[in-house]
């Protein structure tokens, strides 16, 4: 049968509904897929989301006899060719029936678009940039993803290499149970440097105050690594203003050196464990339903998804100290709410200081998600 494709931009709000729910039709046999919510993934498609500030995206829909069977989009992020990355193009979305024709038509399709744009190389998958979900789960596939974590077949990694992607990075996910010992090494450390550290939580009476301070604490530490991409002031209140819906003050941790900030950890509760049977919607009676789980039977696992250490402390005994003690005093505090769980990620597979850290306080790593990359012929080769 002919595939047929459907290109949109983010405009077309019959388009997106349908964008948006087709992930959960591909994966309707994995019985470790969680439905995201289906408001907040259209909401991050929407035209007025800070991220189209600076960027531009275009996505498609493969249909076949009529039904949708595979789904990508394509995004130009002028931070990131602000940022080291001139002429990089992005790609994310991709979710796919195991069907080599319909893949290979969805790539061709985001890759045309952004050639035609400038872009001579491509990189992902993201939904939309590295700072969202990030990477194609390659190993791991028997446990559902924590929230903002994603999710995928098997044959994904077969699609995207068939179609001339290769590794670019593999990101790691780590996990720890609450009963963890902590190496008596560390121990020593945090003995050794016992009140030069000052540890507090998050104080929501300065609520914008401390969420930019994450920022800045962020894009301190972060802005040396691989494929970084800045947060603007706007995305990441936003996202603060999500999280702390659902984040208590003490699963956020600043620690202090001389009284400047020199690290902080942010802790969010798994609520992918809350919503599995809603199957994404909120509406008629999800909302009631999520509202009290969330007073009654809150998740007890949970998701370390920022952390910062700013990098005059990086690459020293100070700053494996400031690790440690964020991760001891957050341990402290989710144990004491009944959390037994806590997923660590991602981490860049050659941040060798972390993942060493993460194997010596007991986590395992237990998923590998991969960015690809492809290089393309833009018009700037003609």
């Amino acid at each position: 049968m002919v595939i047929e494709l459907e290109s949109f931009d983010n405009t077309d709000r019959q388009r997106k509904k349908e964008f948006v729910k087709l992930p959960a039709k591909i994966m309707q046999d994995d019985p470790n897929w969680v439905s995201p919510l289906i408001v907040e993934r259209l909401a991050q498609l929407h035209p007025k989301h800070p991220f189209f500030k600076h960027a531009s995206a275009r996505f498609w829909l493969a249909k076949r006899d009529g039904h949708s069977v595979g789904r990508i989009s394509a995004q130009i992020d002028q931070l990131a060719w602000q940022h080291d990355m001139p002429g990089m193009g992005f790609i994310g979305n991709f979710d796919c029936v195991d069907d080599a024709e319909v893949a290979a038509c969805l790539f061709s399709a985001a890759e045309a678009w952004l050639s035609e744009h400038g872009c001579d190389q491509v990189r992902g998958p993201f939904s939309l940039s590295i700072n969202q979900e990030s990477g194609c789960l390659i190993d791991g596939f028997d446990t559902p993803p924590f929230p903002m974590m994603g999710h995928a077949k098997p044959y994904y990694q077969t699609l995207f290499e068939a179609n001339g992607y290769a590794k670019a990075k593999d990101l790691y996910a780590w996990k720890s149970d609450a009963d963890r010992t902590f190496p008596p090494a560390m121990q020593r450390i945090l003995d050794q440097y016992e009140g030069r550290c000052v540890m507090r939580n998050f104080d929501r009476k300065h609520y914008k105050r401390d969420l930019l301070l994450m920022l800045d604490l962020f894009n301190d530490a972060w802005h040396k690594n691989w494929g970084f991409i800045p947060f603007t002031e706007e995305e990441f209140l936003l996202i603060g203003k999500e999280m702390m819906q659902i984040v208590p003050p003490d699963f956020i941790k600043f620690a202090e050196v001389k009284g400047k900030a020199a690290a902080f950890v942010a802790y969010i509760p798994n609520i992918n464990s809350l919503i599995v049977d809603l199957k994404g919607k909120l509406f008629p009676f999800g909302f009631l339903k999520l509202l009290y789980r969330l007073r009654f039977a809150p998740a007890k696992s949970g998701r370390i998804a920022l952390m910062g250490i700013r990098q005059e402390f990086q690459n020293s005994l100070m700053g494996s100290t400031l690790t440690f003690m964020l991760l001891h005093e957050l341990h402290l505090s989710t144990v004491a709410k009944g959390y037994n769980t806590v997923e660590m990620s991602w981490v860049l597979e050659d941040n060798k200081r972390l993942n060493k850290v993460m194997k010596s306080t007991g986590g395992k790593r237990y998923k590998t998600y991969r960015v690809f990359e492809k290089k393309l012929m833009s018009d700037r080769d003609e």
